[in-house]
This record gives structure tokens, sequence and C-alpha cells, in this order.
């Protein structure tokens, strides 16, 4: 791990009522070479692109291969519980709606509340809930319970983990940004190729109960990739430039070292400030701590009111102007795009593969055939995944082409699937739809990237989680009333 700077004494002046403000951060070997060092020197705060963000990676596919049990398993770990229940199959696409819908709105969440209380504390907390959500699941009387104790939880929970796996592994990388978001694509399609047979195995070993109970132990193991998740402001480079620029004029030279000087202040209280503040955003200083973000308009203290009350809500007002501010990035036509782009692509992936079991199923085959394409559709979607992330990281690779390629893979295979009878062939159309949806969640975030830069990719994320979570309670429940239309006519 990078050696911490060290904030000297002389280089902090407390203000009224606040935490310390940086002026000057001194590492030891700036403190050695400080009298021998010119104005002209140039630095510049550069992202890890290895480091510790090889561990962050290694979090990212442990909770990548883990977390998505949750939500894609879904079909596998319930099927038979609702099936025996006579559960109807408007119940259970609200079941998976909802949960899929709390899970995206996380996404617009994940900036706010990691400005607050730092990055690792929100992964841990989600996975706890998760793990909560699963274990009150086994014990549930009945399935309209599972809205409260699967949909509502485990969406908290699970989405605040994978939403913010997706931001903050790009945030680690540059040049082998698509090596490290391979990494974890594989995770996402391991979890997908060894869930259904392991979940099934449960099922049949253990009943529902006994599965959904390891299950939760299983996702709870979640907290050692969660672990790893430093904020990327720990880990900054800044190499120096040539310490000898070439002659400029006199009035060029004072312009570059104003700018060179304002980087290095930027680079030094950006470091200092998120160091100070620890993981929690808050700094403390002598009996009073106040977070490290100004008070929102119109949070006055109320003289009345405890401490702990009053500071609650500064908090929760922070959170919520944070997260209705982050909205603004969707006022980009691009950023429209790519957000009901992906919107729409999710809403029929995740529906599509949740309605898999349930109809092979009811057509008289068995869960372990519906089990078997699910999996091959994944080996094809892992193989994808990582090919596109890797080949996202050359010049030559056109994103946007195969972006779209992928959509229409995806889209007629899902089209092609209900008119087959024979299971063969259903597995060949489930690998071919892994491919196109590999093809595309291998640029899922990347794209984003490239379009809209990286320094907007939470509020991107957030924004494009918000649109689809919209599609979840709007295009899923039309999905679900379409298919009991469909089977209460007669032939």
């Amino acid at each position: 791990m990078p050696e911490a700077p060290q904030m000297s004494e002389a280089g902090c002046t407390p203000g009224p009522g606040k935490g310390y403000s940086v002026v000057q951060v001194v590492t030891p070997s700036e403190e050695a070479g400080s009298a021998s060092r010119t104005p002209t020197q140039d630095w510049t705060s550069r992202v890890p692109d290895g480091g510790w963000g090889w561990l962050v990676v290694g979090g990212s596919f442990i909770l990548a291969m883990v977390m998505p049990l949750v939500n894609q398993g879904f079909g596998v770990i319930f099927s038979r519980y609702l099936l025996q229940e006579g559960s109807s199959s408007s119940l259970n696409f609200w079941l998976f709606n909802v949960q899929s819908c709390i899970w995206n709105t996380m996404g617009l969440m994940i900036k706010p509340l990691t400005q607050e209380f730092g990055w690792r504390p929100v992964a841990i907390t989600g996975v706890l809930l998760a793990f909560v959500s699963l274990l009150l699941s086994a014990f549930t009387p009945s399935p309209v319970f599972l809205l409260f104790s699967f949909s509502l939880l485990s969406g908290i929970g699970g989405g605040l983990v994978m939403c913010m796996t997706f931001i903050i592994v790009p945030s680690y990388f540059d040049r082998r940004r698509g090596l490290a978001n391979a990494v974890m694509m594989a995770g996402v399609c391991t979890s997908q190729i060894v869930g259904p047979p392991f979940l099934r195995f449960l099922q049949d070993e253990y009943g529902y109960r006994g599965a959904t109970l390891i299950l939760a132990a299983v996702i709870l193991n979640c907290c050692v990739g969660a672990a790893f998740y430093h904020p990327v402001e720990w880990h900054l480079k800044k190499p120096p430039q040539s310490a000898s620029p070439p002659y400029t004029e006199p009035a060029a030279r004072e312009s570059r070292q104003a700018d060179c000087g304002g980087e290095e202040a930027e680079w030094a209280s950006l470091v200092a400030h998120t160091r100070a503040r620890g993981e929690d955003g808050i700094h403390w200083d002598g009996e009073e701590s106040t977070s490290t973000k100004y008070k929102p308009d119109g949070v006055e203290p109320d003289a009345g009111a405890p401490r702990q009350v009053v500071d609650l809500r500064r908090l929760m007002a922070r959170v919520a102007r944070n997260t209705v501010a982050g909205l603004a990035i969707l006022r980009s036509p691009c950023a429209l795009i790519i957000g009901l782009g992906s919107t729409f692509f999710l809403i029929g992936f995740y529906n599509f593969i949740m309605m898999v079991p349930f109809a092979m199923q009811i057509a008289g085959h068995s869960l372990a055939d519906a089990v078997n394409c699910i999996s091959a559709s994944a080996f094809s979607n892992l193989v994808m995944r990582i090919l596109g992330s890797v080949l996202s990281d050359y010049a030559w690779y056109n994103m946007r082409l195969a972006y779209m390629a992928g959509l229409a893979l995806t889209a007629t295979s899902i089209m092609v699937f209900p008119l087959l009878e024979s299971v063969p062939w259903m597995m060949v159309v489930m690998t071919t739809w892994g491919m196109g949806v590999g093809t595309t969640m291998s640029l899922f975030n990347l794209i984003m990237v490239e379009f809209m830069g990286l320094e907007n990719l939470p509020l991107m994320f957030g924004g494009t989680s918000l649109m689809m979570a919209t599609g979840f309670l709007t295009i899923g429940p039309l999905i679900a009333f379409h298919r009991t239309l469909h089977s209460t006519c007669p032939n």
C-alpha cells in the first residue's frame, strides 16, 4: 500500500466550528527535497492502474460471483416453493420486478452515500442486508411476505453492492480498464455457470428452507470482497514530469507555474481531505464533528432538538439533495440514449432469465433441463464478456458497433426461444442469447466512460439505474399481465 502522506502541523488552520482545512501536505520524500524543488515542477494526479486496484478487482470478482445469485437465481431458488403455494404469475413477476426496481434505484444513491459514509461501510452494509433478506425468506409464512423479505431487503443490499462494483473498478484503471473490467465480468458469468447447478443441488438435498439458509451463509462471505473497496483517492499516483521544462517567455512561464501550483495543491488537498475524514465522511475536531460537505440550504438546526436528530436531518438532506442533483446528467441527449438502451436491454435480460425455469417446467421439462440451458448461456456469456472487455482496450475496437450487435443478437434469440419445443434446440438458442448478452454487458459501464467521461461515471450510472428501476415497475408488470392474459385465454 502506498505510504500515507503526513499532514504538517503548520499547514493546517482550524476554522471556527469546522474541521481542519488543508493547506499543505508533506510526504517524507518531499520533506527531504523541498529545498531543491523548483516552482516549475508539474505534478498530476493519476489513477493507480494497478497496485491496490488489483485487490479491488479481486474483491469485485468475489462480489460479482456471489451476489447475483440473489436476483439471477430467483427462478431456481423460489420456483418450486411458489408453484407449490399456487402463486400467480402476476405475483411472481411483481416479486422479481420490485426487487429489480429497488436494486437499480440504489445506483442513484451510491455517490451520495459513499460521500457521507465511505465505500467499505456502504458495501458491507449491503452485504449484511442481503444476508438478512435470505434469512427471513427461508421462514416466509406466505409468498406475499417475500415482497418485504426478498424484494425490499435484497433489493437494497444487493443493489448497493453491485452498483458500487460497476463504478469502483473502472475508477482505479486507465490503460488496463478493459482487462480489469473483464475480471469483474468473469465473476458475474461464473455465478451464472456455477450458481444454477449449485442452487439446484441445495434444493434437492436440503429443500427450500435449508437451501435458502445455506445461500444466506454464502452471501455473508462477500464481506471479504467488500473490505478491499478503498476510496481511489487513497492510492492516487503523482509522477513528476521533467524537472527542466523548455524555456518559455516570462508571461507564459508565470502562467505555467500558476497552473502547476494549482494542480499540486488540488491533489494534496484531495488526498489529505479524504484520509482525514476516513471513510465515514466526518471530520473530528476536538469535541465537535462536522461533515466534510457544506450544509444544505434550508436545513437549520433546531434549538429544541437533540444534536443527533439535527445531524441526522442534515445527513438525510445532503443525501437527498445530492441524489436529485445527480439527475442533471440526463439532460444530455447522449446520456438519455445510453440510459434508454441499457434500460430496455436489462429489463428484457432479467425477465427472460427469470421466466425460463417457470416456462420450461410448465411445458413439461424438468428443472434440471432449465438449469442446463441457463448454464450453457452463461458459458457463452462468460467468453464474450471477457473478450469484449479485453478488446475495448484497443483503439481499433468499435465499442458502439459491438454494443449494437449484442443488442440485436439478444433480441433475436428471445423471439425465437418460445417457438421451440426440443431441449437441444433450446440450449442452442440460449447459447446464442448468452453471446449477445455477453457482448453488450462487456461494454455496459465502459461505454458510459467512453462517451460521458470517467468523472461522470457515478452520475451516469445513477441516472441509468433510475431509468431501469422505472422500467422494471412499468414494463415488467406489462409482461406479467400479457402472460396471465395469454394463459387464461381458450385455445
